[in-house]
């Protein structure tokens, strides 16, 4: 099992957040791969870990972090606001 890095400190988390929106806006990060970036940089928890705090199961954790395609919008909010985030849907209109 890989050891855990130490979680980041607020300031380095502002800046790890920024870097996410902005890699998810881009398509360069799927939003599994964002939680787990998410999940390992901020906390340095195992899925196992997170998930007893968030209330899922590792297995279930694991299957969003890989982006299986059954997580709800439910278990996907429970996760995020562990992680000080929620989802939401925005629509862009070009204008004219």
């Amino acid at each position: 099992m890989p050891k855990l890095k130490k979680p980041l400190t607020p300031d380095q988390r502002i800046e790890s957040r920024k870097k996410i929106i902005e890699q998810l806006d881009s398509g360069e990060l799927k939003l599994g791969q964002a939680i787990r970036k998410m999940r390992l940089e901020w906390t340095g928890l195992s899925q196992g870990r997170f998930g007893k705090i968030v209330g899922l199961s590792a297995n279930t954790i694991s299957a969003v972090e890989r982006d299986a395609d059954n997580a709800t919008v439910k278990t996907l909010n429970q996760i995020l606001r562990r992680l000080g985030m929620r989802l939401t849907i925005c629509s862009t209109v070009a204008p004219g």
